[in-house]
């Protein structure tokens, strides 16, 4: 009994793991549903804004 425990604990079909793990502190605070960069797409609306006035002055 103990040794098939044992091969199923040790068994090798278990999913390899992730090479990366990303960890984000601040994904379980929370959020300002009002802050216009909290969205990555807006973000990257508001860089080519900002750059093109840039390039305006």
């Amino acid at each position: 009994m103990s040794q098939l425990l044992r091969r199923l604990w040790t068994s090798p079909e278990k999913p390899p793991a992730d090479a990366v793990v990303i960890h984000d502190p601040d994904a379980r605070r929370p959020h300002d549903l009002d802050d216009p960069f909290f969205d990555r797409q807006v973000q990257s609306r508001m860089a080519e804004t900002i750059a093109q006035a840039r390039r305006k002055s």
